[in-house]
């Protein structure tokens, strides 16, 4: 995807956002990453300071055992959806966030999907941002909880 396009679809993906079209949003979410499109990740709401995802349990989220999930799966879907909480509250194309310290604590395996994950902001500095995000099971049982701090960082023009 060339610069010029990438600029657009982001554009394009914060106008969705900020309009409450969240089908939008994840279509161009998906199509900026395509990790997420792999992970079946769903935008379910975005607020200013929260968000909330679904994943799909699928081939591509696995890990090596029958029926669990790849930590780092777990680990990328938390980061996801912490950074799409701060996203509505930089309501800006100039800036992107940029992961600079993330802890996550892993407690079980899912029993059923899709995985909900729920993060809200916590900190909001002028360059320094931080939220914490948990990832439950169809069943509401807490898979992991994270926190995660990210830095500003401008786009290039």
């Amino acid at each position: 995807m060339s610069d010029e396009v990438e600029s657009s679809v982001r554009e394009r993906a914060v106008a969705a956002l900020n309009a409450g079209d969240l089908e939008t949003a994840t279509i161009l979410n998906r199509e900026l990453v395509r990790l997420h499109d792999r992970m079946g990740i769903t935008i379910v709401s975005i607020t200013e300071g929260s968000a909330e995802t679904t994943m799909e349990l699928n081939a591509e989220t696995a890990g090596s055992a029958p029926g669990t999930v790849h930590g780092g799966m777990l680990a990328t879907f938390a980061d996801v959806t912490a950074a799409m909480a701060l996203t509505r509250s930089l309501n800006d194309t100039e800036h992107i966030q940029v992961t600079t310290d993330m802890h996550i604590r892993y407690f079980r395996q899912p029993k059923s999907g899709p995985l909900t994950a729920r993060a809200s902001v916590v900190h909001r500095g002028r360059l320094i941002l931080s939220a914490e995000c948990v990832i439950c099971d169809a069943e509401g049982r807490d898979l992991a909880r994270a926190t995660a701090t990210y830095m500003l960082v401008q786009l290039p023009s």
